[in-house]
């Protein structure tokens, strides 16, 4: 090959190489560019050479960083490779490129020219923007995981633990390093036991999700009712690798769920009897063909007792929907006990008040107080023997109203005292005694707490049990 044939080779290999290829003076003046760098700016050979500078094709932000710091670092260095720029084609379109620069100097050491290659960097700034972009999801999704208040764990297909956020942290009360490596089986108490493992994992095998209600195990011995979710992750070759558990603690919904089912259950028996003895006395009376005395004061008690029930459960909605309304004034609680009492009268012949003469002020409304006092008065009745005797107090004591209801009936169990005002509970053995939905303490403690007040029980099972209300003071001006 001749030294033509060669330098045209050479030449062509220049101007259609894969990269552009520019030589500048020291100052940034272009002074060769090849074909490929053309075809990437848009400009013709004539615009570019010798009339403009390098930087002057870069985004103002790039034109800064050259002038700043690129050129002073080719001319410290001798070089720099793979810096990230935008030109600013002439169509006005931008192009992301990497800049490999060589300076080259006379014998002197004086700067003759730099020579750099342009790649064009549009694939691979997408690619890292793309890169950054999932990393960023990545991250958020370990945050997510990680700070979750589910417990999140995955697990080898052998059912081996691998994984262990905080919420699992929280829930199971083990750290992660005593849960990684130990087996799923030693978590949970499913019903099924063992079995019920193996038909998971081979569910999970077939790369089904599941979802089941078990028995998670606390290190304190503690059993938290749970919700499982299962997801299978499989391998390229079909096969499980491990598996991702999502585990949230369902004890609170299970309890009212149970709660639930109780209430209906004890509603419908309550709300049954009435209607039953109402039937009951109203078929009477057609037979008869006469209306007994006896006969229509059994039905009206029954109904009373009905509408009662029905009441109450009124009221409770009310309560839990934030729509109790309170039409306050001033009034005499001492006055208020006296009537109360007197009214339970008729059921309660050893009743005694115990209240000073002098008004006790408070501001409160008056139909929901008297329904707070009956309640009281009711209860302690109800659970005290005959002829035993039932004490309704009023005082004022450091600024204070106060009321107690005292009787000496059958006590309440100390693991039942800090329920007795909860929704629908009822004490053990409180069904075979008296009637009810287990609604009349729960509302006397809303009513309490809704005019400022507070309300506490103390017992002793087979003693008594004595009951007070705390209200504010009202001062008269």
């Amino acid at each position: 090959m001749n030294d033509d044939i060669l330098r045209e080779t050479l030449q062509e290999l220049y101007e259609q190489a894969p990269c552009g290829y520019i030589f500048t003076l020291p100052d940034g003046t272009l002074t060769r560019v090849n074909r490929t760098f053309l075809t990437m700016t848009g400009y013709a050979r004539d615009e570019l050479v010798p009339a403009r500078r390098f930087q002057d094709l870069l985004t103002l932000p790039g034109k800064l960083f050259y002038e700043n710091q690129y050129a002073p670092l080719v001319r410290m260095q001798g070089s720099v490779q793979e810096v990230a720029f935008d030109i600013a084609r002439k169509d006005g379109a931008r192009l992301p490129v990497l800049v490999n620069s060589v300076q080259r100097a006379d014998d002197d050491g004086r700067p003759l020219l730099v020579a750099s290659t342009i790649f064009d960097a549009t694939h691979r700034r997408r690619y890292e923007q793309e890169l950054l972009e999932a990393r960023r999801k990545v991250e958020q999704l370990a945050t997510i995981v990680t700070d979750a208040g589910d417990a999140i764990l995955t697990a080898s297909p052998d059912g081996v633990v691998e994984s262990w956020n905080a919420g699992a942290e929280r829930l199971f009360g083990r750290p992660a390093r005593d849960a990684i490596g130990q087996d799923l089986h030693d978590f949970f108490d499913p019903p099924g036991g063992d079995d019920d493992f193996t038909g998971l994992v081979a569910e999970l095998r077939a790369g089904r999700p599941l979802h089941l209600d078990t028995v998670a195990l606390r290190a304190d011995g503690r059993e938290v009712d749970v919700s499982v979710g299962l997801t299978p992750r499989m391998g390229p070759l079909g096969e499980l690798s491990d598996m991702a558990l999502i585990v949230r603690d369902v004890s609170e919904r299970r309890a009212l769920e149970r709660l639930r089912h109780e209430f209906l259950a004890m509603a419908s028996h309550e709300l049954r009897n009435p209607v039953a003895a109402i039937k009951g006395h109203a078929q009477l009376m057609r037979r008869r063909g006469s209306y007994s005395e006896r006969s229509i004061e059994a039905i009206v008690a029954q109904a009373d007792q009905l509408r009662g029930l029905i009441d109450d459960l009124l009221l409770a909605s009310q309560i839990e929907a934030d729509r109790l309304d309170l039409r306050v004034a001033e009034m005499d609680l001492a006055a208020e006990a006296r009537d109360a009492a007197e009214a339970a009268r008729a059921d309660r012949s050893t009743l005694r008040v115990v209240a000073p003469p002098e008004p006790v002020v408070v501001l409160a409304d008056r139909q929901r107080l008297r329904q707070v006092l009956a309640n009281l008065l009711t209860n302690a009745i109800k659970y005290s023997p005959d002829g035993s005797e039932v004490v309704l107090g009023v005082a004022h004591v450091d600024g204070e109203a106060r009321v107690t209801v005292a009787d000496h009936g059958v006590g309440i169990r100390a693991d039942a005292l800090p329920h007795v005002f909860d929704r629908f509970f009822r004490a053990e053995g409180a069904a075979e005694r008296a009637q009810g939905l287990g609604l009349g303490l729960y509302i006397t403690r809303r009513i309490v707490e809704a005019h400022g007040g507070t309300i506490r029980a103390e017992s002793e099972l087979g003693r008594g049990s004595t009951f007070t209300v705390v209200l504010p003071l009202h001062l008269l001006t």
